[in-house]
This record gives C-alpha cells, sequence and structure tokens, in this order.
C-alpha cells in the first residue's frame, strides 16, 4: 500500500503540497499515538482498616521527642544518599528543559578565517572563465535559524516523556526521603531500647553475683555443694557477656544517627545518647484505604510516571513514520578581505522550508514504534508489580505492628505477676517467712519478665517504624537539600583519604607482623 501510494503520488508531490500532506496522513494512519497510558490491571481491595489513611506528613513527631525531630530533620536535609537525589533530580530538569527548548526555534552562528583556495575561490574562477584560481586570505561569516513544526506532535511527546521522568525522579527522591526518616527514628528508638536492655542485665548481673556470693558462703558452711556454686559463677559470666554485645549494638546505632546526619562516625548526637528508655507512641494508628496509600508511596508514583514516559515515548516513534518540516533561513558571507564581509555582492541568502522523511522505508521507525510498544508493556508490569508490593509490604507490616502489641500486652501481665511476687516474697522475707535463696528467686524472674518486656518493646518499636515506612509518609513536609559548591582541593590534600587509608593498612600489616 505505502509503495503504491509513492509511485502514483510521486508526481503530484512536485506541485500540489496539500496532496502531499493528505499522503503523509494516510500513510500514518496505520499507526497512532495514545493519549493517555494505560490502567492498571490490580484491582485496589476494599478498606480492612489496616492502612493509616490520616498518618501525618511528619510521622516521627507522634513520639513527642524534640531531639528527634531535629535529628529526623538534619538527616533530610544533609544525608548525602538525600545529596545524590537532588542532583539527579536538577540533572533530569535540565533535560527536561533542553527537550522544552527543541520545539523552539534554533539558531546558530559561524565565523571563519584563513589562507588558501577555497570553493568561493573556485566558483570566482570558473565565472570569470579563467583557469587561475586564486589563492589567498579567506574571510567567512554566516548564520543560520531553523524551527521544526511539530506538526505530528513528535516534539509534544518528547516533551511529555521528560516530564514523567522529571517525576519518577523526583518520586525517588521522596522514596529516599521516606528511608532517611525512617531509618534515623528506628536508629534512635533503637539506641534508647538497648540502654534500657543495658540496665537490666547489669541489674540480672549484681543479681548473679549475689546469687554466687551465697553460694560461695552456704559452701564454705558445708550446707551447699561445690557444683551450686559453679552453676552460680557460672551465671554470673553469662549474664556479664551480654553487656559488651549490647553496647557494641547501641554504639552501632548511635554511629548510624551520625552518618545518616552527615556527620563524622565520631560525632554521636549527643541528645540520642542520653535517651535510656523507648518514648511511647503518642495516639492509636487511624484506618484509610488502600487508594490513598498508593498516593503516598513514592515507589508507586515512580512507576506510574515511568509508565507514563514509556506511553509517550510511542508518540515520538510515531512521529517519525510522518515528515519532519521545519522553517528555516541562513544568510551566509565569503570575502577575500574582512572589510568585504559588509559587501552585498559577497553575500547569500535563502528562506524556505525544509522537508526531511524516511519515506518509503519505514521498516525502521515502525520497528522503533513495536519497541517502544514493548516498553509500554513491561512498564505496565512494573507499576502492577509495585502497586503488589506496596499493598503486600503494608499488610505485612500491620500484621507484625499487631502480633508485637498482643506480645507486648501479655508480656506486661507477665511482668506485672512478676512484680506482685516479688513484693510477696519481700513481705514474707520480712517476717522469716522466706529465705534468701528464695528472694534471689523471686527478683530473678521478676527481670528476666522485665527483660523480655524491654525486648518486646524494641520490637515493637521497630514494628512502628515499619509500619510507617511502608505507609510512605515523611517526604511531603522535607526541607530543602542545599547541595555546596564543589571545592578543588590543591595537589597535597587531594590524596588525603587515600593517604589515611595506605597508613591504616600499613598499620594493620605491622600489627600482623608483630603478632607472628
Amino acid at each position: 500500500m505505502a509503495s503504491l501510494i509513492y509511485w502514483t503520488a510521486m508526481p503530484v508531490f512536485l506541485r500540489r503540497p496539500r496532496a502531499c500532506i493528505l499522503a503523509c496522513l494516510l500513510l500514518g494512519g496505520c499507526a497512532h499515538a495514545p493519549s493517555t497510558p494505560p490502567q492498571t490491571t490490580i484491582a485496589l481491595p476494599p478498606s480492612d482498616g489496616t492502612i493509616d489513611g490520616t498518618l501525618p506528613a511528619q510521622w516521627w513527631r507522634l513520639y513527642r521527642e524534640p531531639d528527634l525531630d531535629t535529628l529526623v530533620s538534619d538527616a533530610l536535609a544533609n544525608n548525602r544518599d538525600l545529596r545524590v537525589a537532588v542532583a539527579n533530580l536538577l540533572n533530569a530538569r535540565a533535560e527536561l528543559g533542553e527537550t522544552r527548548a527543541k520545539r523552539g526555534p534554533s539558531t546558530g552562528l559561524s565565523a571563519g578565517a584563513g589562507y588558501g583556495s577555497t570553493l568561493q575561490d573556485q566558483i570566482a574562477a570558473a565565472s570569470d572563465g579563467s583557469d587561475l584560481i586564486r589563492t589567498g586570505s579567506r574571510f567567512d561569516a554566516g548564520t543560520e535559524l531553523s524551527w521544526e513544526l511539530d506538526l505530528f506532535g513528535r516534539l509534544k511527546s518528547g516533551v511529555a516523556a521528560a516530564t514523567a521522568d522529571f517525576a519518577a525522579t523526583a518520586a525517588d527522591a521522596d522514596g529516599i526521603r521516606v528511608l532517611i526518616a525512617a531509618r534515623v527514628t528506628g536508629a534512635w528508638l533503637r539506641a534508647c531500647g538497648i540502654a534500657h536492655q543495658t540496665a537490666l542485665a547489669q541489674e540480672t548481673l549484681a543479681l548473679a553475683e549475689r546469687n554466687r556470693d551465697i553460694a560461695r558462703t552456704l559452701q564454705a558452711a558445708g550446707t551447699n555443694s561445690p557444683t551450686d556454686r559453679l552453676q552460680a559463677e557460672a551465671r554470673v559470666a553469662e549474664t556479664a557477656a551480654e553487656i559488651p554485645a549490647l553496647a557494641a549494638d547501641r554504639h552501632a546505632a548511635l554511629t548510624e544517627l551520625a552518618i545518616l546526619t552527615g556527620q563524622p562516625p565520631s560525632q554521636i548526637p549527643a541528645s540520642a545518647a542520653a535517651c535510656t528508655r523507648i518514648p511511647v507512641l503518642d495516639g492509636p494508628l487511624s484506618a484509610g484505604d488502600a487508594a490513598s496509600l498508593l498516593r503516598r508511596r513514592p515507589d508507586v508514583r515512580a512507576a506510574e510516571q515511568r509508565l507514563a514516559a514509556a506511553t509517550a515515548r510511542i508518540g515520538i516513534a510515531v512521529g517519525d513514520l510522518y515528515p519532519h518540516v521545519s522553517l528555516g533561513g541562513g544568510l551566509g558571507l565569503s570575502s577575500p578581505s574582512a572589510s568585504g564581509l559588509t559587501s552585498r555582492d559577497n553575500a547569500v541568502w535563502r528562506v524556505g522550508p525544509l522537508l526531511s522523511w524516511s519515506f518509503p522505508n519505514l521498516s525502521a521507525a515502525r520497528a522503533r514504534i513495536a519497541g517502544a510498544r514493548a516498553e509500554e508493556a513491561a512498564a505496565l508490569a512494573r507499576f502492577d508489580a509495585a502497586i503488589l508490593a506496596a499493598l503486600g509490604e503494608v499488610d505485612r507490616a500491620a500484621q507484625d505492628y499487631r502480633t508485637a502489641l498482643e506480645r507486648q500486652a501479655q508480656l506486661q501481665v507477665a511482668q506485672k505477676r512478676s512484680g506482685r511476687i516479688v513484693a510477696m516474697t519481700r513481705a514474707r522475707r520480712t517476717v522469716g517467712a522466706a529465705t534468701a535463696l528464695d528472694m534471689l528467686d523471686s527478683e530473678r524472674a521478676d527481670l528476666s519478665a522485665r527483660a523480655a518486656l524491654a525486648q518486646a518493646d524494641a520490637d515493637l518499636a521497630a514494628a512502628q517504624v515499619h509500619f510507617f515506612a511502608a505507609l510512605g509518609g515523611g517526604w511531603e513536609e522535607a526541607p530543602a537539600v542545599p547541595l555546596p559548591a564543589a571545592e578543588k582541593s590543591p595537589p597535597t590534600s587531594r590524596n588525603a583519604a587515600t593517604d589515611a587509608i595506605n597508613n591504616a593498612t600499613n598499620n594493620a600489616t605491622s600489627n600482623r607482623a608483630f603478632a607472628k
């Protein structure tokens, strides 16, 4: 069909522009660009009360810890991963500006000077009927103007694709903000919880040492066996071994906070180091629907925008089926002398349309259309996968949160009961109805219940943060991320980091050699 139109209509193209445009439309009639991206194939479930629909933008403020709020704000402004995301966003914005500029006219200026024989000298010799071609200086200047008419929407589709890419990059940056806020809050709560667990471990160690001393006294009095004493001493060692591990975990959480806020690991936030108990969440979580969740999740929004970009690229590919029509003009000046550039006799100019078309060989254009449609299908699948992943993550996080709440409630009951047993045993001990070992046993059981409750509190805090992160909040009111100007270091200090690494490696090698 295309070949028939080409051969029968070619003479008409030279005489009737309207027939040319009509033939272009007929040739492209079998391919069209979609105006909107396809809808997701996932049916959203009804609300079951597990998804928060009224989550505040800065959800970490529910813990009512001003120092935590400050740390999260510092991290959202100074984190290095966020600086990378913002730089990528600026790059996407520049690419969008470049794509928009292509819809306007393009201009160019040229100038040159040289010595020798040029094409202009050959033309001048031919016009004079002479075989002598001039050799000497030659000065040239020119300007070009070109403006492509977007008759078939190719440039418009390019702007739409770049706009969607920019929106997807912005969503990626918001996703990093959600992650950073969750990591800072999680590290803070973890440091507070470990501090409480460390205090309980120290109480348990003191109790084990008391039990060991009693076992030694009873063995000396002949009322206890050496096995009992050894068991008591082993319990002291086991309890003491837990404290360094807790200290290392807490140090890791504190250094993570420093790094997340853009500081070296040695600059641990003093406010976080002073926290000794996990703050209680201010108020319960309310229920919402899946639609509000998907609007809040940056990863779902990024996948949706990338689908829109893929759809727009179909329009770019379809536009290649049609001719590219540009309006342009040019002015060129060439003279043996610089002063001659102002002479009208040395000027050439042109004004008119320019048509560029790959007709009749449109196979490459149709292949690009097929590839663009395949990319759209892949982008739709990724969009569906992002929706399913978001719904699944929230469902799992909500279940973990409910489980942690139930476990904490049961352990609170157990701790209250063990506390009452301690009080009752102490009263019996006062009247001589209970021995020192009975008192130690009740206190040991109470400390074990308190330690289990402390671990449940830490698990609940981690589940809360996971739930908040799954809901996708934390990016709406984030502060701006400043990008500092890049400073060029002198050569002597540019390799400071490399020198430090080399020094550390040399020290480690020396230590190993000394150990041998």
